[in-house]
């Protein structure tokens, strides 16, 4: 088997499950026998996915926080940055106007980038 699974994926699963086998049941009993439960299944579909949509925003920003995507990041960056200075060396506007956006961008000396909010 591969990786052990994340904390909580078990129960996660359990409740996925058995919450789209809710939306299936309220579906399916709203199609055949009551049409009026439909804009209520409606309403619970639309607002779980806003509420997921949101928790998969925090996740990502939570990966996006991880120390090998910051260095893979960097890196990236870096080599925008030496191409730019061929540019600025050749005298190509653009290529100053750009380097020093991203020079802006860029924390002070002295901050990681590990604040405490």
């Amino acid at each position: 088997m591969g990786k052990p699974a994340y904390p909580g994926r078990e129960q996660l699963d359990t409740a996925n499950m058995r919450f789209r086998r809710a939306l299936a049941r309220l579906h399916r009993e709203a199609g055949r026998h009551d049409p009026a439960l439909m804009p209520k299944l409606a309403a619970i579909v639309q607002n779980a996915t806003t509420q997921l949509a949101a928790l998969a925003v925090e996740a990502e920003k939570a990966e996006d926080s991880s120390t090998r995507h910051r260095a893979a990041l960097k890196k990236e960056e870096d080599k925008v940055r030496a191409t730019l200075r061929k540019g600025v060396r050749r005298g190509d506007p653009r290529a100053v106007s750009m380097l020093e956006r991203l020079d802006a961008r860029r924390p002070q000396s002295g901050s990681d980038g590990d604040d405490a909010a």
